[in-house]
């Protein structure tokens, strides 16, 4: 297990370091900066600012000398939110995000994977096809789509919620659900799906021939190989949906990472892109190596040096 832990971190670092230079060249190949938007600056102001925050260097010195800012854990200034660092705003917003990211990631499991049972144990029936309706339409819903309708719905004809910020614990609902929406719905198919091809099984048989009550066949003997595709989707989901969702965020008016992010691309903030985005990547690398090594204890017969 060291022998692959190592290796899988040895390539997620490749990974890292090919993600943080792209992202940066990329950046640097768009037209225009971070103040070319600025025209009612003085131009020896725009040459100070450039100055100031090195765009005036060569590519090549600003590449590496980011990269060196890097290896110090320093993810460099914002260019757009004055005196604030790029470290400073994620360890601010990124707990925001977590909080309703968090909140979402359980209620789509608390949902997803009864529901996905509950179609599988009566497949063909009225129960399946209305649990798969429901799936297919919160699937084919964009998200900014489905919250504006909950918005209109529970918070401005209703009034049972408020619609932006998170003030108070009832703010929190609009947001999770419809983060949850979409997970619930691929949780409840991928369910589903495993479930029924885990019931079709020898072994399942042999266990109902053993006289075993449906309840320990479906949740001891079924289900355990039938999450092996859940855990699979929940690396990228927990890393997506911790790290903020941009639509979500900017919708619901919630301070989260998301919201900073799609700010800071409108505004060709570089820090600001460059920092959220590496420690997105960072995440995303760090839950699918953890999901990786959670196969072996779902599943023994999944080895790790293949």
């Amino acid at each position: 297990m060291a022998r692959y832990i190592l290796k899988r971190v040895v390539w997620s670092i490749v990974s890292l370091f090919v993600i943080i230079t792209v992202t940066f060249f990329l950046m640097r190949m768009i037209p225009g900066g971070p103040f070319t938007g600025e025209k009612t600056l003085p131009e020896q102001i725009l040459q100070n600012l450039n100055e100031k925050y090195g765009l005036n260097k060569p590519l090549a010195i600003q590449y590496f000398k980011y990269l060196n800012s890097l290896l110090h854990g320093d993810l460099g200034i914002s260019m757009r939110n004055q005196g604030r660092t790029v470290n400073e705003i994620i360890a601010e917003t990124f707990p925001v995000s977590a909080k309703v990211g968090i909140l979402a990631i359980i209620l789509s499991l608390l949902i997803g994977i009864p529901l996905g049972i509950w179609s599988a144990v009566h497949q063909g029936k009225w129960q399946d096809n209305l649990s798969m309706v429901i799936a297919t339409i919160f699937i084919t819903i964009p998200g900014f789509v489905l919250a504006v309708i909950l918005m209109y719905i529970f918070g401005v004809k209703l009034q049972l919620v408020p619609i932006m910020g998170l003030d108070e614990p009832r703010s929190y609902i609009l947001p999770v659900v419809t983060l949850a929406a979409y997970p619930i719905s691929f949780i409840a198919r991928l369910i589903r799906s495993s479930m029924l091809e885990s019931l079709s099984q020898d072994y399942i048989r042999t266990a109902r021939a053993k006289g075993l009550s449906d309840f320990i066949v479906i949740y001891k003997h079924a289900l355990k190989n039938s999450l092996i595709p859940v855990v699979t989707y929940l690396g990228p989901l927990i890393a997506g949906i911790l790290t903020g969702s941009f639509v979500v965020e900017k919708i619901f008016s919630i301070p989260g990472m998301g919201r900073f992010y799609v700010d800071s691309i409108s505004n060709r903030d570089y820090s600001l892109v460059m920092g959220t985005t590496i420690f997105y990547a960072a995440f995303l690398i760090l839950m699918n190596l953890i999901v990786d090594i959670i196969y072996v204890f779902i599943d023994p017969r999944i080895k790790l040096e293949d």
